[in-house]
C-alpha cells in the first residue's frame, strides 16, 4: 500500500511541479485524488498502472483540480480499460463533469468501460467509498466561493492519512485528522504575503492545524509556482507552528501507508 504525488503545485504549475493531485495503491486497485494536467503519463512516472484506477475523487471544481479528467477517460478508453470507473464529487459537480466529459466526446462511446458518477455525502466524515484495505471520507471545508471536500484515508492496517485539499484554517480539517499519522496541507503561500490569496493556507497556518489535529507529520502542498525556490523556508515556517515532522510533497515517489 502506498500514496504518491502526481504533482504538489498550486494553481500555475512550474518546469519543477505539476497541479497537485495524489494516488493511493493497493492491490485491489487505485485511488486518485484530483485530476489535472496529463494524469496517465503522470501515473505512470509514479509507477501506478493507469489501468489499475477504480475511482477519481474529484475535490472541487477549480481547473487544476478537474481539467485532466477528459484526457484521463480517453487514455482509458485508448488503452482497453475494461473495468468500471467512478467518479465521486459534491453532489452541485457531478453534472458539471459530466458536461465537461460530453464536451470532449469521452462520456459515452460504443464498448467503452462502465463509467459511474457518485455524489459525496456532505456530512463531516462521510464515507465516501472502500478499496481494499482501504476506506475514504471527506468532510466539507472552506474555500471561498467554491464548495470542496477534505479527504481522510484509512488502511485497515496502517497510517492514515489526511488531504486538506484548497483551504483557509479550518476547523473540519483539524477534525478529520485527528487520530491520523499524516496531514497533507495546503501552503500556497508564506506567512509575509497572508493578503495575497484570501481563501488559502500560509504555510505557519498548515503548521498551526497539524498541530492541533495532533499528527505525527505534516507534509506541504499546493504550493504556489513564486514560491517553488523557497520551500524550505515553508517547511521552517511550519515547523515554528508544529513540533512533529515536516517535510514538502515530493512529486512521483512511492510514500508507504
Amino acid at each position: 500500500m502506498r500514496f504518491a504525488f502526481l504533482g504538489t503545485s498550486g494553481a500555475i504549475p512550474s518546469p519543477a511541479r505539476d497541479t497537485t493531485s495524489i494516488v493511493f495503491s493497493v492491490p485491489e486497485g487505485a485511488l486518485l485524488i484530483d485530476c489535472g494536467g496529463s494524469p496517465a503519463g503522470r501515473l505512470r512516472l509514479a509507477g501506478v498502472d493507469p489501468l489499475a484506477l477504480a475511482h477519481v475523487l474529484i475535490t472541487h471544481l477549480h481547473p487544476d483540480h478537474a481539467y485532466g479528467l477528459p484526457a484521463l477517460v480517453q487514455s482509458l478508453i485508448l488503452l482497453g480499460h475494461a473495468a468500471p470507473l467512478t467518479v465521486l464529487a459534491r453532489p452541485e459537480h457531478v453534472e458539471p463533469l459530466r458536461s465537461l466529459l460530453a464536451l470532449f466526446g469521452v462520456l459515452e462511446r460504443r464498448g467503452m468501460f462502465p463509467l459511474r458518477f457518485q455524489a459525496l455525502d456532505l456530512a463531516e466524515g462521510a464515507r465516501a467509498l472502500a478499496l481494499g484495505p482501504l476506506t475514504v471520507a471527506t468532510s466539507p471545508v472552506e474555500h471561498g466561493a467554491m464548495p470542496n471536500v477534505a479527504v481522510r484515508v484509512d488502511p485497515h492496517r496502517g497510517r492514515s492519512v489526511v488531504y486538506s485539499s484548497d483551504t483557509r484554517p479550518s476547523e473540519a480539517v483539524v477534525r478529520l485528522a485527528r487520530g491520523a499519522d499524516t496531514l497533507i496541507h495546503e501552503a500556497t503561500f508564506p506567512a509575509r504575503d497572508r493578503g495575497r490569496f484570501g481563501t488559502h493556507s500560509t504555510a505557519e497556518e498548515a503548521g498551526e492545524i497539524a498541530a492541533r489535529a495532533g499528527v505525527r507529520r505534516l507534509i506541504l502542498a499546493h504550493i504556489e509556482a513564486d514560491y517553488h525556490d523557497e520551500v524550505d523556508a515553508l517547511a521552517a515556517e511550519a515547523r515554528t507552528r508544529f513540533g512533529g515532522e515536516v517535510e514538502i510533497a515530493r512529486e512521483l515517489v512511492p510514500y508507504p501507508l
